[in-house]
């Protein structure tokens, strides 16, 4: 291997160690792909300020076979990845009969008042499975898995409602600032993620830019030092296509 090719792969893996090292912290980088920033969230009723660039959010929908009536288990998702449901094996017992379970979650544009003292943050979706010929209940054996993207602003807790009223859910929040958030929940109905009333976000615009910069810092050290790695490849190639000098007087005799 010439030395100008060894400089240029020296340089790319450079590079990646370097953004290795920005991704993991000093710890042993494990790859997972670079992390794209999310879309704008998807308003079903967007605020004044965003309703002209808004797009509508997207449901989701996923059909499943019934053995003995038995649900196996799968996952749902919307179109935008703003929600995602997933279930194990057993979570859902389809009525006599069916013979496939349908489950949607679907963005709701009429949904049930606020709880006192509680701001809905975002859209409400509406979860449910339903039985295969006929429609009929499909009964919640156990949690199952939601996670549910939020917009921009205050943020505590996943609300859901049964039917009846709203109640909070335990809910893990994503680490790194990503607007995501997770609950086990308890059975199909309205879930919204939420803030106290008037609660105002406590994300400065410093914290907003800072979880875009390992993204773009990454990015960037692979563009420099693979556009390093190029230039010294044509830089090798060029000095292979060159002819050797000749001898002055000497001519066809060139400088060993």
């Amino acid at each position: 291997m010439t030395g100008g090719r060894r400089t240029g792969l020296a340089a790319l893996a450079l590079g990646l160690v370097a953004a290795g090292l920005l991704h993991g912290g000093g710890k042993p980088p494990v790859f997972d792909g670079i992390i794209v920033p999310p879309e704008p969230y998807r308003w079903e009723s967007p605020p004044p300020n965003l309703r002209a660039g808004n797009k509508p959010p997207l449901p989701g929908e996923t059909t499943l076979p019934v053995s003995n009536g038995q649900v196996p288990g799968g996952g749902v998702q919307t179109g935008d990845n703003q929600v995602i449901m997933f279930f194990g094996p057993g979570a859902f017992k389809a009525p006599s009969g069916a013979q496939n379970v349908m489950c949607t979650i679907q963005p709701d544009a009429n949904p049930p008042a606020a709880p006192s003292g509680i701001d809905i943050r975002g859209n409400v979706y509406r979860v449910n499975c339903g039985a295969q010929p006929g429609g009929g209940a499909v009964t919640v054996a156990s949690t199952f898995h939601l996670t549910m993207r939020f917009p921009p602003g205050a943020f505590k807790e996943i609300q859901y409602h049964d039917g009846n009223t709203w109640r909070a859910l335990t809910t893990l929040r994503a680490a790194g600032g990503d607007p995501y958030a997770s609950v086990n929940a308890p059975g199909f109905g309205e879930y919204a993620a939420s803030a106290p009333a008037g609660a105002q976000s406590g994300d400065s615009i410093f914290t907003v830019l800072g979880r875009y910069v390992e993204f773009y810092g990454i990015l960037a050290f692979v563009i420099l030092f693979g556009v390093i790695a190029i230039a010294q490849e044509i830089r090798r190639r060029r000095r292979q296509r060159a002819p050797a000098p000749t001898l002055p007087g000497k001519r066809g005799r060139r400088i060993p």
